[in-house]
């Protein structure tokens, strides 16, 4: 029994915790749309202080994510992204989950993660 019990809880929880970091990047969007809405260069921000949103600390992400970029550049194709860290033997170690800035499309830079996670495989 626990060997069924125990793989379903670890799936089950590792797609809540997806879920919070989902609606974290899905917010960053939106900060980061209405940040490009009102600069006058018409472009994204990649420094988070300037964006209209409070962003967790470190210690304030779900278990096991950290590295939070809210854009990696300023133009078309831009992505925010939050690396799952969850040690040596963790589920999906040292993969991103990212959100395109224009599209708000959600994929992972890996197959496997994308699966468990519920969303295409990268790029954006």
């Amino acid at each position: 029994l626990v060997s069924i019990a125990l793989p379903q809880y670890f799936r089950a929880t590792e797609r809540a915790r997806t879920g919070q970091v989902l609606s974290l990047l899905a917010s960053i969007r939106g900060a980061e749309m209405r940040y490009k809405a009102q600069s006058p260069s018409n472009l994204y921000t990649t420094v988070p202080g300037e964006l209209d949103l409070g962003l967790p600390t470190a210690a304030q992400m779900p278990a096991g994510w950290d590295t939070l970029t809210v854009a990696t550049i300023t133009g078309a194709g831009a992505n925010a992204f939050v690396n799952r860290n969850a040690g040596a033997t963790g589920v999906n170690n040292g993969d991103d989950l990212m959100i395109d800035l224009d599209s708000g499309a959600v994929c992972a830079t890996d197959a496997g993660s994308a699966g468990d996670w519920g969303v295409s495989v990268g790029p954006c």
